[in-house]
């Protein structure tokens, strides 16, 4: 049930969230030579602090003051969220990137290329780190990864990758080479886990922080030593201290407030009594983070949208620093309509004393939640105009335009190196540092309406403020107020957006792809998946026999009838760095519309068994990793009835019984939802899922993690590679999950329904275990009722469950009965195979890589030389085989 944190004690109420001041129109970007001279000054401040302080020990001393050559290093640094990938999503038409590799083109700083006179040169680096699930060559990942976009697997290597661009700044600020891809990927190995170690939770075995530390030790010490020479010799200008600034966005900021919790760590030490913060022997803090709708979830909602919790990686690495000499200031912008049950969010609000139960939950100091109108990637970014017949007009009513310059605002206030429009710039500026001015494609990033400015102050104008989890509740009655009419009347039917997906045509056709253009899409993406590959091993484009080849043909066919189909002015292009997103919108809308209308009249199909049941196997197999609680239906029960009863009271507040809006206030916000919004569930359950989340997810209040509390009462299921009442350790654990379906408890609530409920107490739900490789049943351990309770305070079930012991692996020792021996004998066999698997993979890995420098020294060879080469090696291979 979501409610105010920790009902059941008196604890003072939370603290509220910041209030958003009105969107001025225009926008929020600089607009005069004075607002950029006083962004230049707060990043001067600390070399003036100390040029004053230096002076005033000369002056003391009778001594002429000369003051030092000194400089400070700005770095950005850019996490972007799941899907989301800068380098192709740029080239999109219209551009399909998000807030945060918006905000990453306009920060100062080359990290690629050095520029003489540059920002570089000036002491400006930025670098982007791109999304879960997509392509990241330099950590290994050389194509769309599912489980990235499902589990967020490749999340830890992310954060180290981060780690490695603070060496890579030195080394270019000492005027030493870059530091190589390849290095800086060794690191990465050094300091994290493998995928497959990912997967299983193996993070959680090893001292995570130790690891980073011994791989980072070496190289830190070296740089110090390279620092410590060219100050010295006065070779580069004195380095006095690293200032970051951090964006990240969904999982990307999850990976943002890890890589704080992980530096900060890394870089704290005791001086003179004194803590400071060093990374190389130089001062570093984080002066801004700036975080767009932080997701840190498992995968596990795919297979269990009964569920809630957070990756290994990201496990007790989202607190943010107690320090404010570590982190100045942090800004949180949270989506006010995301309901999807695998997008629980992570909030920056928690217990200043997590040890004090009665403790406020408060905001530290210096750090900011906002709400925002819309779902996910209506906050962080990514919608392009068109995407579900939104924003028609084109990018600038594109709803995250909104949070994209409050953000930019926030940052920039405070000094981040941010590039500003040419208008903002005076002729002074732009001779001296014309790389301050926007480029024409950044500037056009920006650009926001008047119009879509109207409609969110208006929006802002109806909100109350409140505790977070409060002020959600109350959106997301808002919304389905909303829904109401729109979906369950289907009113929807008779706006833009609706006519847009439907692209003129008759009633039951759409632009969507048809089921064989989808299969024609997938499939070449698929081959140019293929030839990407072999181009990274140094290897010819793949040979097609003669049937693969007709199939190419037919599917290229197919292709280019469907864009002569929707009217395309050029060929849709094939990005593999992004997993493929089929043409659904009009799916995704009818559906959503028929399912809402279903749950909203109560027209479920009931089951005799009075109950809903998850069995999968292979659940566990990529979320040990984690902590995963399960939710409590006699909650979602409650939850449907009071969003039903209080949407039908924003119904009438938004609509009158012409089903007009009610008044202006009500036309802007209806406008704002109908024009602006997106539906995620709508794509979610189509696109992403194949099929739709549990039964009420449209009547589901968002979960809320507050540190280690939650809006919702959850049962930790598993934690730190542990399944919570399992015996035994095996490698690959299945679960059994019986609970009662919530739909038949909606009448305790809502009394007039006319169907079948369940009376008395609902009790806690039966789990199981079994070994998903025979599936044989594993042992179950009894007695663990407080582990299991239903809590809001997750934190003291989570001590409880630590202070378990941890089930035994299993064993020849153990292993002493006939079905747990058929057990071992099947992990025995899996893990050779795995391992076999494995050896022939490197094997390839080093062929291929071998090849490849072959093929490239032979290409960079004259041609006699070349000649000559070849003769010998034909001469040795005739020795070999002699």
């Amino acid at each position: 049930m979501s409610s105010t944190v920790n009902t059941e004690t008196m604890r003072p109420a939370p603290e509220f969230l910041a209030r958003i001041p009105p969107f001025k129109k225009g926008g929020l970007l600089p607009q005069d030579a004075q607002d950029v001279a006083r962004n230049q000054r707060l990043r001067d401040q600390l070399i003036d602090q100390i040029n004053v302080k230096e002076q005033a020990v000369a002056k003391a001393n009778n001594l002429t003051y000369v003051s030092r050559c000194m400089d400070i290093l700005h770095i950005t640094l850019c996490f972007d969220g799941t899907n989301n990938h800068e380098p192709s999503d740029k080239l999109a038409s219209p551009p399909t990137t998000s807030n945060v590799a918006r905000l990453y083109h306009a920060s100062l700083g080359d990290a690629e290329e050095d520029q003489r006179g540059g920002p570089s040169q000036a002491g400006f680096y930025r670098y982007y780190i791109q999304g879960v699930g997509t392509e990241f060559k330099e950590i290994g990942e050389f194509e769309p990864e599912d489980w990235g976009l499902k589990g967020a697997i490749g999340g830890e290597n992310r954060v180290n990758w981060g780690l490695t661009r603070l060496i890579d700044v030195l080394r270019r600020a000492c005027k030493e080479p870059p530091l190589k891809s390849s290095d800086a990927y060794t690191l990465v190995q050094q300091m994290g886990t493998t995928v497959t170690e990912d997967m299983l939770g193996a993070s959680l075995f090893k001292d995570s922080h130790t690891r980073r530390q011994q791989a980072l030790q070496a190289p830190l010490l070296e740089l110090q030593k390279k620092i410590e020479d060219v100050h010295a010799r006065s070779a580069i200008p004195e380095i006095q201290a690293l200032r970051l600034y951090v964006y990240g966005f969904s999982r990307g900021a999850a990976e943002a407030r890890a890589f704080a919790t992980w530096l900060e760590a890394l870089t704290q030490v005791e001086v003179n009594g004194e803590t400071c913060y060093l990374f190389a022997g130089l001062p570093i803090s984080i002066a801004f983070l700036g975080l767009f709708d932080t997701v840190a979830s498992v995968g596990v909602a795919y297979v269990a949208p009964f569920a809630a919790g957070h990756m290994g990686w990201a496990d007790g690495s989202l607190r943010l620093s107690d320090s404010e000499r570590f982190l100045a200031r942090c800004v949180h912008l949270v989506s006010a309509h995301e309901q999807r049950a695998c997008f629980p969010l992570d909030s920056i609000r928690r217990k200043a004393n997590p040890k004090d139960p009665n403790c406020r939950s408060t905001y530290r100091r210096n750090t900011f939640e906002y709400l925002y109108p819309g779902m996910h990637s209506d906050v962080g970014g990514g919608y392009p105009p068109g995407d579900q017949g939104k924003s028609l007009a084109g990018s600038e009513e594109v709803l995250s335009q909104i949070a994209l310059h409050h953000m930019y605002h926030e940052a920039y206030q405070i000094g981040a190196p941010l590039q500003v429009p040419g208008i903002a710039l005076s002729s002074r500026q732009r001779e001296h540092r014309p790389w301050l001015e926007m480029s024409g494609e950044t500037a056009a990033e920006f650009e926001v309406s008047d119009n879509l400015i109207d409609r969110f102050n208006h929006w802002l104008f109806a909100q109350d403020n409140g505790p977070l989890e409060e002020v959600m509740d109350r959106e997301a009655a808002l919304i389905t107020g909303w829904r109401i009419d729109r979906y369950a009347k289907e009113r929807f039917k008779g706006t833009s957006a609706w006519a847009h997906v439907r692209g003129g045509k008759e009633e039951g056709d759409s632009n969507d792809m048809t089921a064989k253009e989808r299969e024609a899409f997938e499939f070449l993406h698929a081959q140019q998946l293929e030839e990407d590959a072999a181009r990274h091993r140094g290897q010819r484009k793949p040979e097609r026999d003669a049937a693969t080849a007709q199939q190419y043909k037919d599917a290229e066919e197919i292709k280019h009838s469907y864009e002569k189909r929707i009217g395309a002015q050029q060929p849709i292009p094939l990005n593999t760095a992004k997993a493929f997103e089929p043409n659904l919108d009009f799916l995704q809308l009818k559906k959503a519309m028929d399912e809402f209308r279903r749950d909203y009249g109560q027209k479920w199909g009931l089951r005799e068994d009075f109950s809903e049941t998850l069995n999968t196997a292979n659940v566990m197999n990529v979320l040990l990793g984690g902590l995963i609680y399960l939710t409590n239906e006699q909650d979602e029960a409650e939850e449907y009835a009071r969003m039903r009863k209080e949407g039908e009271e924003n119904y009438q507040r938004l609509f009158n019984e012409q089903g007009q809006p009610r008044d202006e206030e009500a036309q802007a916000i209806i406008a704002l939802f109908d024009d602006q919004v997106h539906d995620s569930r709508a794509w979610f359950m189509n696109a992403a899922l194949g099929e739709r989340e549990i039964w009420s997810d449209f009547f589901r209040y968002r979960a809320i993690f507050f540190d280690d509390e939650s809006n919702k009462r959850l049962s930790l299921l598993a934690t730190a590679g542990q399944v919570i009442g399992v015996a035994v350790a095996v490698g690959s654990i299945g679960l059994s999950i019986k609970r009662r379906d919530p739909r038949y408890l909606v009448g305790l609530f809502l009394p007039s329904l006319g169907i079948p409920v369940f009376r008395g107490k609902v009790g806690m739900p039966e789990i199981s275990a079994f070994d998903s490789l025979t599936n044989i049943a594993l042992p179950m351990l009894s007695g663990l009722g407080a582990v299991r309770e239903f809590t809001q305070d997750t934190g003291s079930v989570l001590k409880l469950a630590e202070a378990l012991p941890l089930p035994p692996v299993l064993s020849e020792k153990n292993a002493d009965t006939a079905p747990l021996m058929e057990v071992l004998k099947a992990q025995q066999a899996a893990e050779a195979e795995r391992k076999a698997q494995e050896e022939e993979a490197q094997k390839k890995e080093e062929s291929s890589q071998l090849l490849g420098k072959v093929l490239g020294t032979l290409n960079s060879m004259p041609e006699k030389e070349k000649a000559a080469w070849l003769a010998q090696v034909s001469k040795a291979a005739e020795g070999l085989a002699s």
